[in-house]
């Protein structure tokens, strides 16, 4: 089977936080992400369809010891158990 997309995903390892309700607030893992797009890992499960707010702590290219925390919204696409830990694709904004 041969995925078809329309951005190509990079690889990555950054933390990050997802707000499920007001007041809590659980960590994750970006493990890929393209233009419009990304895959994380996180120890809950998210619910498709479901709009949450984001914060990514992503690294500067030159020196990865500083950090930019970036705030969005992404709307869960899907979501799956993956060994003992929750994936979910997001498509952001």
């Amino acid at each position: 089977m041969s995925e078809h997309r329309s951005f190509q995903r990079t690889n990555v390892s950054w933390p990050a936080a997802i707000q499920l309700a007001a007041g809590r607030i659980v960590p994750a893992k970006i493990i890929n992400f393209s233009t419009n797009d990304l895959r994380l890992q996180c120890a809950v499960l998210l619910k498709d369809g479901q709009t949450y707010q984001m914060m990514i702590e992503v690294p500067d290219k030159d020196d990865a010891s500083l950090r930019t925390k970036v705030t969005c919204k992404a709307t869960c696409m899907y979501a799956i158990l993956s060994d003992s830990a929750y994936q979910a694709g997001m498509r952001y904004f």
